[in-house]
């Protein structure tokens, strides 16, 4: 399993333009080999440098790069898309921790 972790820099006001676009980039890549599921995050704050962080499973990196084809490049590379940064890379889990459940007495 690996994790995409992909931070965009999206300009205040333009929010539901890049959540279309990306809405649309999302749509595609559910359908490929190997998505295992994503969670987009907006941050609280106004003047976060990143706006919007996409974390994406993977089942492999080899599900990954082949996911990243002529179809997925030629969305991206839509020129609206030029607006919104991004900063994308892949991650392995190294730690993870979930609270504790608690029984009732």
């Amino acid at each position: 399993m690996v994790t995409l972790i992909n931070c965009f820099d999206v300009p205040a006001g333009r929010e539901e333009e890049f959540f279309t676009l990306w809405k649309g980039v999302n749509a595609y890549m559910r359908d490929k080999a190997g998505y295992v599921g994503h969670t987009l995050h907006r941050s609280l704050a106004a003047g976060a440098t990143y706006r919007f962080v996409n974390v994406a499973r993977w089942r492999s990196q080899a599900d990954f790069d082949a996911a990243h084809d002529a179809g997925f490049r030629a969305l991206v590379g839509q020129p609206q898309w030029s607006a919104f940064r991004s900063t994308p890379a892949l991650y392995d889990v190294v730690h993870e921790g979930h609270a504790e459940a608690t029984t009732a007495a």
